[in-house]
């Protein structure tokens, strides 16, 4: 488990006036014809429903676009067999088949440190389209907004990302030092850490990180481990009319859920995280998807829960994980002879991580955001309130990394999702300032 203690050390890196300066990017007026290409860019991903298992087209659409501005681009597809080595492979996914990585890669003129943006290309479903006032492939705009699956989670943080290399490359040309690079990697929502590690395997590292989801256009420095559950109630059907003779897998299940938020309750009381402090739950234990019964007029005898329990970045996964089966087994019980059985499978897991504040990237993170119009929205650092890609390089490498990108969670995952388009436009500015004040290694004094 990564030291949340860990201290990284300050980049060498003196600034040289040669080089471009991280505040012309937030001084200088805003590029007309580059925001309407980035709003274009917008509209053409969300109209492209890349659910998890179909992100090719959305990715080909993007490297497409990067490669005509003169960037580098890498895009290829991983044979799961070269990720044996990592336990991620493990776990519960839809195949890596068909579902390329993209590496975009903007250099500058002398030696330094890598950065890499990390967006997911896929989205979760739209559901029942016929509840969306705007269509959730349609990307319109309305009123400032620019509405579709996606717009907030996670295409308009991408779009934001590439935004600011474009930005850079714009204004800066290649004066500065290092790399910047963006990974659109597959499969986020469907398995998180799968999609970072072809990028890995394919040999791209880096000094940092920004993983691109919506945290209202300010960065976090840390976010949640988490890990997927299936809970399984078995029971014994018989006719309806005889229910006694029988053991009722969803009155079981009922009891399940009821369990589950009690102890959201208990442990979000517990064992605070300063970084979490302001989030109402500090311990989400989140149900999306119940099943249960086969035949009208029967006992059921299989009824089955899925969901997340989410954690903070210190937490120990496994003893979390084994204190809530502890307790669920436990309070589990029900006034019948015949009782249903309990089962409680971790099918995913998902390692979160926490940047020191006092970090090159922090600093210069904040050093922008302080400067800029943003200044005003600014307390303290926080964390990302959900799991994300970021734990997987932080593991490995220990790589600085923080969560930044415009929208919020509470667009996220909804009928009607949207994205405003002047925060995209802006947090794509600060992010832009923000690398080059990482790359030539400034930071506050």
């Amino acid at each position: 488990m990564p030291d949340s203690n860990l201290q990284f050390p300050s980049s060498t890196h003196p600034t040289d006036p040669i080089h471009f300066h991280w505040q012309s990017l937030l001084e200088r007026k805003t590029n007309p014809a580059i925001d309407a290409e980035l709003v274009e860019v917008l509209q053409q991903c969300i109209a492209i429903p890349s659910l998890s298992g179909h992100e090719k087209p959305i990715v080909e659409l993007l490297a497409r676009r990067a490669n005509e501005w003169g960037m580098q681009v890498d895009v290829f597809e991983t044979d799961e067999s070269r990720l044996m080595w990592h336990p991620v492979l493990a776990q519960r996914h839809l195949p890596l088949a068909g579902r390329p990585t993209a590496v975009i890669l903007l250099k500058g003129d002398a030696p330094g440190p890598t950065l890499m943006f990390n967006a997911h290309s896929d989205v979760v479903s739209a559901g029942d389209e016929s509840q969306w006032r705007h269509a959730p492939w349609s990307g319109v705009v309305d009123g400032g907004l620019i509405y579709g699956r996606g717009a907030c989670d996670t295409k308009g943080p991408l779009v934001a990302a590439l935004g600011a290399m474009l930005k850079i490359k714009h204004c800066a040309g290649n004066r500065f030092r290092g790399t910047v690079g963006l990974e659109i990697i597959p499969g986020e929502e469907d398995c998180v850490d799968l999609g970072t590690l072809t990028s890995v395997d394919r040999g791209y590292s880096a000094d940092a990180a920004i993983i691109l989801e919506p945290t209202e256009g300010l960065p976090r420095c840390a976010s949640r481990s988490g890990l997927r559950f299936e809970i399984t109630v078995s029971g014994r059907a018989v006719h309806g009319t005889v229910k006694w003779l029988g053991s009722d897998a969803i009155a079981g299940l009922r009891q399940v859920l009821a369990i589950l938020e009690d102890l959201e309750r208990e442990f979000s009381r517990c064992d605070r995280d300063d970084l979490y402090a302001d989030y109402p739950v500090l311990r989400p234990i989140t149900v999306d998807h119940v099943v249960g019964g086969q035949w009208q007029g029967m006992v059921c005898d299989r009824a089955k829960c899925s969901g997340y329990f989410e954690l903070c970045p210190g937490d120990d996964m496994e003893q979390w994980g084994n204190r809530l089966a502890s307790e669920l087994k436990s309070r589990f019980v029900l006034p019948q002879d015949i009782k249903p059985e309990l089962e409680i499978k971790w099918v995913e897991r998902y390692q979160g991580f926490s940047t020191p504040v006092g970090s090159t990237l922090c600093q210069a993170a904040e050093m922008v955001i302080k400067y800029a119009s943003a200044a005003g929205r600014w307390e303290k650092w926080r964390g990302f309130n959900s799991g994300c890609e970021g734990g997987l390089r932080f593991g490995l490498h220990r790589t600085e990394t923080l969560v930044w990108g415009p929208g919020s969670l509470a667009q996220a995952h909804r009928v009607d999702e949207y994205a405003s388009i002047r925060e995209v436009l802006e947090c794509s500015n600060l992010m832009a300032a923000g690398v080059v004040a990482y790359l030539n290694g400034e930071r506050e004094v």
